[in-house]
């Protein structure tokens, strides 16, 4: 048996990993289970463990670091990271440890098992064979899949994106590509008579098309979210086209979906596919005025259908962005938008083919954010609700849901990593704590944790640090048994001076003073 070590700061997630894989029959013992980070690396120095099996953020001591210190122990330890987090800078980070697998949460049992099955053949063999070096993790898709997506959202910098080719090449090259989106037809409607099923049809289908894609070495694809693809062609433009419609056809003919397909312009530059990419989706909207079942190409023949795509999809990305940060009135004055427009078709049955693209675009806008929400699938609602008014109360009550619940998670987020904070803080308080040093253990940007420190005290961190350390001195000074200077060591000041003309400025008083009358 293989012995191997969990470790997740949330318990309820440590219980599921420990409680619902079936371990034994996959030939591994769990040996340690642990919520405290520190607690499983006191373990790992103690023992011998072939497998560690780490969530990426937590307190303290990162499950990155964890495993730095655990392969310095065992250099052919196999590890698998599982993160709330799909980031291209921890991915990477993974790749550098030659991780195994990098897993996003929710965990996918099945797919977990499945790496679990490929660590425990590569332990039996490097048993039988001798330890080899080991190239890039065995789930490597998922960060070819991950890098593309950054590259085609434009979300990841050009340096980054230039080292990490350098290092993992994923053969490329072009002369000339466009960007293309795929989308599933109908998924809503399908989802809610049978989710599983469809879901698992989506996974058959989009592999399918990756396939074709392979095949005809068309270029690279990633899947997006549940219902969409991309795909950087990096073929001939003049049989582009006439490549998707027969892709069209193929999808038609042999699964049991329909593909709609927009496209982008051709472009000469990796960094310059994100705007193809960008008019790929604008024209998807197309698809709630040309239907689908087709090629949405990006020359639009019918008057005026071109301007009205662009307003729809800024209306669109205006109202995402207001339920993302949580501005309320501007999620109604978005919907009033909308449905303006909705106010010029002829037919009711438009209106909800309408209302349904919102949803679609709106699930989609989710899957960016890696997040989910099951009161999309009972798009029959709508089907049942009799006037256009009824329809924007639902939509309204349905984003503010969705704004309120992406904000309660952030603040839980935000507020548990402020706690972890202020005791890293509280248990360091005699070292130089700068915000850079507190921000690069936690793994964040210096900009990005300074306006979460404001956002969260209504201090800044360097203004928290001094009330932390002055309400610390004032502690001590009242106890009599520490000398000043000692005082002043304790809560990170080294040059006794410079605590003194701190501690003034901040009492109006000086240390020595203060002593003396307390």
């Amino acid at each position: 048996m293989y012995r191997a070590v969990l470790v997740d700061d949330e318990n309820y997630d440590l219980e599921g990993l420990r409680c619902l894989i079936p371990w034994s029959e996959l030939g591994i013992e769990v040996v340690c289970s642990e919520s405290n980070p520190l607690a499983a690396l006191q373990y790992i120095e103690n023992h011998e463990i072939d497998l560690l099996i780490t969530d990426i953020r937590m307190p303290v001591v990162s499950g990155m670091e964890l495993s730095r210190l655990a392969l310095e122990l065992n250099p052919v330890l196999k590890i698998v990271f599982i993160s709330g987090y799909q980031e291209f800078h921890y991915a990477k980070q993974a790749l550098d440890l030659k991780a195994h697998a990098y897993i996003l949460k929710p965990v996918d049992d099945e797919e977990l098992i499945g790496v679990l099955r490929t660590a425990t053949a590569e332990l039996n063999l490097e048993r039988s064979k001798g330890p080899e070096d080991g190239g890039v993790m065995a789930s490597f898709d998922f960060i070819k899949n991950d890098v593309l997506q950054h590259l085609l959202e434009g979300s990841i910098d050009g340096a980054t994106l230039g080292a990490f080719l350098a290092r993992y090449p994923l053969d490329l090259a072009f002369s000339s590509a466009s960007a293309v989106l795929i989308e599933a037809d109908d998924v809503l409607r399908r989802v809610q008579e049978h989710p599983e099923e469809v879901y698992a049809g989506l996974d058959r289908l989009f592999q399918y098309i990756g396939t074709e894609i392979e095949s005809a070495g068309a270029g690279k694809w990633c899947r997006l979210n549940r219902s969409q693809l991309g795909f950087v062609y990096t073929g001939q433009r003049l049989e582009l086209e006439e490549w998707l419609q027969q892709l069209v056809l193929k999808v038609r003919g042999h699964t049991a979906y329909t593909i709609t397909v927009s496209y982008g312009a051709e472009v000469c530059a990796l960094e310059a596919l994100t705007s193809s990419f960008s008019q790929a989706k604008a024209y998807m909207n197309g698809k709630m005025f040309l239907g689908k079942n087709r090629v949405i190409p990006p020359v639009m023949n019918k008057p005026g259908m071109t301007q009205d795509i662009k307003e729809l999809s800024v209306v669109l990305e205006g109202m995402f962005g207001a339920m993302a940060g949580y501005r309320l009135a501007d999620i109604c004055d978005c919907i009033d938008e909308l449905f303006a427009m909705a106010a010029l078709f002829e037919h009711p049955v438009k209106v909800y083919h309408f209302s349904i693209h919102i949803v679609t675009r709106l699930e989609a806008y989710l899957g960016t954010l890696n997040e989910t929400y099951e009161s999309l699938e009972q798009m029959d609602a709508i089907h049942h609700l009799e006037t256009v008014d009824d329809i924007k109360r639902w939509l309204r009550y349905t984003l503010f849901q969705i704004s309120e619940i992406l904000f309660m998670k952030k603040q839980h987020k935000n507020r548990r990593l402020m706690e972890q904070i202020e005791v890293y803080i509280q248990e360091r308080l005699t070292e130089n704590l700068t915000l850079r040093l507190v921000a690069s253990h936690f793994a964040y940007s210096p900009n990005h944790l300074g306006v979460l420190f404001k956002e969260h005290t209504g201090e800044s961190f360097n203004e928290y640090l001094v009330r932390i350390r002055m309400e610390k001195a004032i502690l001590l000074l009242d106890q009599h048994q520490y000398k000043i200077y000692e005082v002043a060591d304790k809560v990170g000041y080294k040059n006794i001076a410079y605590f003194s003309r701190q501690f003034r400025e901040y009492f109006n008083i000086t240390a020595a003073d203060y002593r003396k009358q307390s």
